[in-house]
């Protein structure tokens, strides 16, 4: 449950409230005239925060491919996976760099 106080205690408890912030690892909702104004967090859970949001929008943008019919069989991948294994050489690389950016530029079209 997040923690709510007025937004006046900010300027008089900044200390406690960016204490609070860090130690509980969790937001804090400050309140204007008994209504919810804003969210104080601490940096680090900003960051977890950010890498979540993209990491969900990632995998809505993989769901969306996979609805279009934009993907790789298993199969294909597994060859195109041996073959660079096997040669383990700059064309390879290069050859996948190719396939995969030119895929990736034109599945979000």
């Amino acid at each position: 449950m997040y923690k709510i106080i007025p937004s006046t205690d900010l300027r008089n408890k900044y200390t406690q409230i960016s204490d609070f912030a860090k130690q509980s690892h969790e937001p804090v909702v400050l309140t204007k005239n008994g209504e919810g104004d804003l969210i104080v967090m601490s940096i680090e859970l900003y960051q977890e925060k950010e890498i979540e949001l993209a990491l969900y929008k990632r995998l809505a943008e993989n769901k969306m491919d996979i609805a279009k019919g934009h993907f790789e069989s298993g199969a294909d991948f597994s060859k195109q996976l041996r073959k660079y294994i096997k040669n383990d050489n700059t064309a390879q690389v290069n050859e996948l760099k190719e396939i995969y950016l030119k895929k990736e530029g034109s599945e979000h079209v």
